[in-house]
């Protein structure tokens, strides 16, 4: 209620709940607690409480009470929601003025107002001061927002009006925290496990063509307070906040976030060991600080890995996104000192940017691969053209042959929604690659993923590449191609079910998939197939001896019969089961012990009977969600899908 008054003001900041899990709207209340720092707001205007779920559109209109501003926070997950939403608040409040603002608000607006004339007003760049100067401007009886910088503003014949860019906030100490203000004290005594977000610093460097988040307007870092993050992370602490996101762009580019971690944990000591999780968008150029900072974090159990990101490894397409890789000796050295001290680490690819092939994602993996084939654990994500970013710009699509397509959004592990979908700008050809060529690539990437990275065959791939010098690319291709035509077999199948997905997403189609035995969870298409083929796991490892067996012949390999069938047991074994929790392996050959050295000059294959002895580190007798939970949803980043207790004994 508001009984003075006063003008209702509703922010809306909408995601999507996973589990019990909830994203506590950070942007849209730091706008509200800067604004509520000054007298002339306090006494003319009322903010509700901000909207973070994505509930049915009459329910939540039905709940505000007669709003004068309602302000909406964008995104690309988000962004269909908040259009009904505005059409809805338009037709129950005629006369509210309806502000959109965030990421996905477009620089480009000229044509904007025609397409939605529903809103009022576009805020581009920072929102705090702008969003205070459009609240006070809306007291006047003729209100004329045209001498307010960073707006687009609807004109009464839809034309638009955009007022220069507003200058960038380079003192951050003038920004109260929401957190510290009171904002969200209302999800206190909720049912909900919060997850947060907390800037310690705004700007980018970087001008990466994919990304809209530096560029010129947005180069310079500007940093918040040490104290004020202290003293946020004291409310995270006290709070039992679940999940803590870092908004930084490169968390760990500063020497202060060294000592910043340093007393970040300290404080959670004292909390009893809360925020719980910590994530973190680290530099590119990965270094000792971040493998200092990712070590405290491990240790202390706060991550589930560290981030090493290529994007692309070929040079024509860094060159084109104007991205700079570290140097392949660099990562090596990296990868053996995360996998030394007992770190995960996960490295991430962008496919079908310009410049990018077919032949060219194939080399890249080869690269990865080579001396990491053991620890590589990638993720491979389809190109998205973000509102802002360069590679939107029409001059840059043309100049590269950009062919994009409108489909669903990929939200790894939501919940599917039937009634309101959002969508992404998917990069499916380029005057590189063609759209057969974008799928053939999806293909290989989808097998890289699903049967190397979570741990189906990579050790298999491993020893074909050191005794037979096979490369990893020529390994998966030639999978792909013998299971191509085998629909009748449980890989054939889900080969075609893929290649189904993926030639449906040319079109518009969803790149996901929901497995119902496995929970109402939308599962990328690599994980899907995983999940599939461990719970057949017999079926599919005697698939996999069949395609060996063709192809040693057809590659005019030699390799005796009783060291692939321990191959196969072996790596049949390593894989977490639903079902089985304890086993003994006897296997003729020294397997255990090469693959543990594959990357010394003393890993040698010799005849050797061995007995192993593996236990899981849990039990989840049968139950199918909750393995693809544990094992896939939250395990992935951390390697978890291979059992880690195996004890070796000669027999």
């Amino acid at each position: 209620m508001n009984p003075t008054q006063k003008r209702n003001v509703v922010m809306a900041q909408v995601n999507y709940q996973y589990g019990n899990n909830i994203f506590v709207p950070y942007a849209v209340g730091s706008l509200q607690a800067y604004a509520e720092t000054l007298p002339d707001i306090r006494k003319n205007f009322h903010f509700q409480e901000p909207l973070f779920l994505r509930k049915d559109l009459a329910e939540v209109v039905g709940c505000m009470e007669e709003p004068a501003v309602v302000g909406l926070s964008c995104y690309l997950w988000n962004w269909e929601y908040n259009k009904s939403l505005a059409k809805a608040v338009r037709v129950a409040f005629p006369n509210c003025l309806i502000v959109f603002g965030g990421a996905q608000v477009p620089n480009d607006s000229k044509d904007f107002f025609v397409e939605h004339p529903y809103v009022d007003i576009l805020v581009h760049g920072e929102g705090e001061f702008t969003f205070v100067s459009i609240l006070l401007e809306s007291l006047s009886d003729h209100p004329d927002y045209t001498s307010i910088t960073g707006l687009s503003i609807h004109e009464k014949n839809l034309s638009t009006v955009k007022t220069p860019s507003s200058a960038r906030i380079v003192d951050l100490s003038v920004l109260p925290s929401p957190y510290l203000a009171g904002v969200f004290d209302f999800l206190l005594n909720s049912s909900f496990l919060l997850n947060v977000s907390q800037e310690t610093t705004r700007g980018c460097p970087y001008a990466c063509t994919y990304c809209d988040w530096g560029g010129d307007s947005y180069k310079k870092v500007v940093r918040v307070s040490e104290q004020r993050l202290l003293d946020e992370f004291e409310w995270f602490g006290k709070n039992k906040v679940e999940y803590l996101f870092n908004c930084d762009a490169n968390y760990g580019i500063s020497k202060l976030d060294y000592a910043h971690t340093v007393s970040m944990l300290e404080i959670r000591t004292r909390h009893g060991g809360y925020p719980q999780k910590f994530r973190m968008c680290t530099a590119k150029n990965s270094d000792d600080r971040i493998f200092e900072i990712t070590k405290l974090l491990s240790d202390a159990g706060m991550n589930k890995g560290a981030t090493l990101s290529f994007q692309s490894m070929d040079d024509t397409t860094l060159e084109t996104i104007k991205r700079k890789n570290i140097k392949m000796d660099k990562f090596s050295e990296l990868m053996d000192r995360y996998h030394s001290a007992g770190i995960a680490t996960y490295t991430e690819l962008i496919m079908g940017m310009p410049g990018e092939t077919y032949e060219s994602s194939k080399k890249g993996v080869d690269i990865l691969f080579e001396e990491q084939a053991d620890t590589v654990n990638l993720y491979v994500y389809a190109c998205t053209l973000l509102s802002n970013s360069e590679m939107n710009n029409p001059f840059y699509s043309r100049l590269h042959g950009i062919r994009s397509v409108r489909m669903p959004l990929l939200l790894a592990h939501s919940t599917p929604e039937a009634e309101l979908s959002e969508y992404q700008n998917v990069v499916v050809g380029t005057n590189s690659m063609s759209p057969d060529d974008w799928q053939r690539t999806y293909v290989f990437y989808w097998a890289i993923q699903c049967m190397h990275c979570l741990g189906l065959t990579p050790q298999i791939a491993i020893l074909f590449y050191k005794m037979f010098g096979v490369r990893y690319s020529d390994f998966y291709e030639k999978f792909i191609d013998h299971f191509m035509g085998m629909a009748g077999s449980l890989i054939g199948a889900d080969i075609a079910l893929v290649k189904d997905v993926v030639s449906q997403a040319v079109h518009g189609g969803r790149l996901d998939l929901v497995i119902p035995k496995f929970g109402e969870t939308c599962w990328p298409l690599e994980e899907a197939t995983f999940l599939n083929f461990v719970t057949n796991k017999e079926s599919f490892y005697q698939e996999i001896r069949g395609f060996i067996d063709e192809f040693a012949c057809n590659s005019g390999i030699f390799i005796e019969k009783e060291i692939l069938d321990d191959l196969i047991l072996y790596q049949s074994s390593l894989v977490k089961d639903p079902n089985v929790t304890e086993l003994s392996v006897s296997l003729r050959y020294n397997l255990h012990d090469y693959f543990s050295n594959v990357r010394e000059s003393k890993a040698i294959l010799n005849k050797a009977p061995t007995l192993l002895k593996i236990v899981g580190d849990r039990s989840f007798g049968g139950d199918l969600e909750t393995y693809a939970r544990e094992v896939v949803w939250f395990g992935r980043k951390g390697g978890r899908f291979h059992h880690s207790s195996i004890v070796c004994e000669r027999a």
